[in-house]
Formats: structure tokens, sequence, C-alpha cells
């Protein structure tokens, strides 16, 4: 009898895990539906030139370092973009102490998310994300700095408003090439305590003014996958290439304002 309960109790748990999933990919789709409605009525939110100036430098063609070695994706790529705007001058916008872009453009205004608490790099974070570093620092050094942040995620018809945790680390860093690993915990979702969601983003420097955006994500599941592993994976794709989506689209429209 207990077995029978406990069959059951999996069962309606993966029920409920794919009810949820399904309705989150319903509420994405008519938000892009509104959103797609509201900017045919009147011109997109700009709040300003969050990316910074555009730097001389980035006009000049792309040389990767003799030793680069193009990163490794993860799991799944979802999300490729080309980016009409300078290597330097974004990351700038996406990693200095001084930039908002993220906090008020990307997270606050294009993606809702509310009660944003942004920590600065724990090493060099005056420096990090400079055109140029200073002299005696070696942007090398760069390399494994990590910086925290949380926020609180929109709501929606199965999944209550919810904290998300996440951990950005410096992979790869140098004016051919930036890449950032993020580990993010969303606790409060079901079954949020089973899994970490492993995104990437690479920028790569393509010379003239432009960038090419790749984005990929996996999950691990530090104890093993639940019942409903494979729904977790499939939502988490869907969720993130969103995000993505909302990341790039961002970017475009900037530089496309204040070129």
């Amino acid at each position: 009898m207990e077995m029978d309960l406990s069959v059951k109790d999996a069962k309606d748990q993966a029920s409920f895990m794919m009810a949820a999933l399904r309705e989150m990919r319903s509420d994405e789709k008519a938000r892009k539906k509104k959103k797609a409605e509201a900017e045919g009525e009147e011109e997109a939110t700009i709040l300003g030139p969050l990316l910074g100036p555009a730097i001389k430098e980035d006009k000049n063609p792309a040389v990767p370092p003799s030793d680069f070695v193009t990163p490794e994706n993860l799991e799944d790529v979802n999300f490729e973009m080309d980016l009409p705007v300078g290597f330097r001058r974004l990351r700038w916008a996406l990693l200095h102490k001084d930039s908002s872009f993220i906090k008020e453009a990307v997270m606050e205004t294009e993606s809702k998310q509310e009660n944003i608490t942004m920590g600065g790099w724990d090493k060099h974070n005056d420096t990090i994300g400079l055109p140029k570093a200073p002299d005696g620092v070696n942007e090398a050094d760069y390399i494994g700095a990590t910086a925290e942040t949380s926020y609180l995620m929109p709501k929606s018809a199965f999944v209550k408003a919810n904290m998300a945790y996440e951990t950005a680390t410096i992979a790869e860093y140098n004016d051919y090439c930036l890449v950032l690993k993020k580990a993010t915990l969303t606790p409060d979702v079901p079954y949020g305590g089973t899994f970490i969601a492993h995104t990437q983003i690479v920028i790569t420097n393509t010379g003239n003014n432009s960038c090419k955006l790749v984005c990929s994500v996996e999950a691990e599941f530090p104890n093993g996958p639940p019942m409903v592993g494979r729904q977790i994976k499939s939502g988490m794709r869907a969720g993130t290439a969103d995000a993505f989506v909302i990341f790039g689209e961002t970017i475009c429209k900037y530089a496309e304002h204040f070129p």
C-alpha cells in the first residue's frame, strides 16, 4: 500500500510539473504577443545610452590570440545572434561596475524582474570591463572572477513569483572573446531543489563594430534526475531561450538607437 501511494504521489507531481511547464510556455507566448502588439502602437522603451560610448578600437579587424581555442558550448545551444555593437563597448556594458545596462534595461525593463541585487566581481572589480586594462594589470587574471545576483522572477498561473540566485563566472576574457558561465538556483519552483540551471554566453569579436553571440544551457541534477527530469530540461531550454532572445534583442535595440 505504501508503494502504491508513493507511485501515485510521484505521478501526481509529474502531472503537476508538466501542466505548470505548459502553462509557463503559454504565458510566455501571450507575453510575446502583447509585446508585439504594443510595439506596433508605440516606440519601445529606451532608457538612454546604457551601452556606453562607442570605442574607436572596435572598428578594427578582429584578430584572435595565437593560442585561442574556440570555447565548447554546453549541452544545448538554443540561441545565436549577430550583434551590431563593438566588442569592447558591449563588454563594458555587460561587466563594468559603472554600467546599469543589465539591471535597468535587460532585467527590470524587458524581463520585468524585481528585487534585484547585484554584487561586484570578487576580484579586479574596478577594472573588469574597461576597454583597456590599466598598466600592471593582466587581463588573464580576470578569468575565474565571480559575481552574485538575485532577483524576483514574475509569477505565472501555476508558479508564484519566485527568487532566482545566480553566480556568474568569467571563463574567457580577451579582446577577441568573452565567455560568461552562470549557475542559477530557483529553490521555490516545483522540484527547484533538485536541479541547477547552467548557462553560457559566448561573445566573439567579429570586427567593424560587430559581435557574434552564442548561448547554451545544460541542466545539472546533483542528486540524480527526478521522475520529471526530462520535462525539467525541456522547460529549462525553453525558458532560457526566451531569456537569451530578450538579452540579444535588447542589445540590438540600444545599439540601433545609440550607434
